[in-house]
């Protein structure tokens, strides 16, 4: 039963790009389309068919989808998937699996580390929805990157100002950015003696600076 493929859950013919790590764990919600969904074929099937409960189970296992990694995917085997969608036992989510995994179909997960590939189960409805979070996510992350590079340079440019370093340096945005770079990826505070040491490093400036207790008694 591990990785069973059914009629329903089909292998696509190019895999997706989806790495291992990739995950929405810092998100407490996920946008539903709601409309698409309740004008479903599945939930018009379920409905007539008088199985309202598939309905139930198919949010339960999006709604756990969205917890997995990769985002948006999930496991092939099925005791895993009897225990995400909240059944007692196995036989009874064998029962259930083909109606409310309809639409989800196997995908290829790459692990960055090794490179090797496994098979998890991915649906394109909701794939377009991670796709999207990630989207706001990557906007969000490289706002706040670049306003704390923002910070760097202008505290790195105050910095030098107060040490004496010569004006054609402390005004070189080039030098500035190279330096915010180094503390960035340094993960490390921007004192006078932290900076001399940088700019020796990142610049090869080795000149002497104004002490910063001799340039505050000026």
């Amino acid at each position: 039963m591990d990785g069973q493929i059914n009629d329903v859950v089909k292998a696509m013919p190019d895999p997706w790009p989806l790495k291992l790590g990739e995950t929405l764990s810092s998100h407490d919600w996920f946008p539903f389309h709601g409309h698409q969904f309740l004008g479903s074929s599945f939930v018009r099937t379920s409905v007539m068919a008088g199985r309202r409960e598939d309905i139930g189970t198919a949010v339960i296992l999006q709604a756990e989808a969205m917890r997995e990694d990769p985002a948006g995917t999930l496991p092939t085997d099925d005791i895993e998937l009897a225990d995400l969608a909240r059944f007692r036992s196995l036989d009874e989510w064998l029962q259930v699996r083909a109606r409310v995994l309809k639409g989800w179909i196997t995908v290829l997960v790459e692990d960055p580390r090794t490179g090797a590939m496994t098979e998890r189960l991915g649906h394109p409805d909701i794939e377009e929805v991670v796709k999207d979070m990630y989207k706001r996510k990557r906007g969000r992350d490289a706002a706040r990157d670049s306003s704390r590079m923002a910070l760097k340079r202008h505290k790195i440019r105050t910095k030098m100002q107060e040490m004496g370093v010569p004006e054609h340096m402390a005004a070189d945005k080039g030098a500035i950015q190279m330096l915010a770079e180094h503390f960035d990826h340094a993960d490390i505070y921007i004192t006078p003696d932290n900076l001399r040491a940088a700019m020796a490093e990142v610049l090869g400036y080795t000149g002497a600076v104004t002490p910063l207790s001799a340039h505050r008694r000026t």
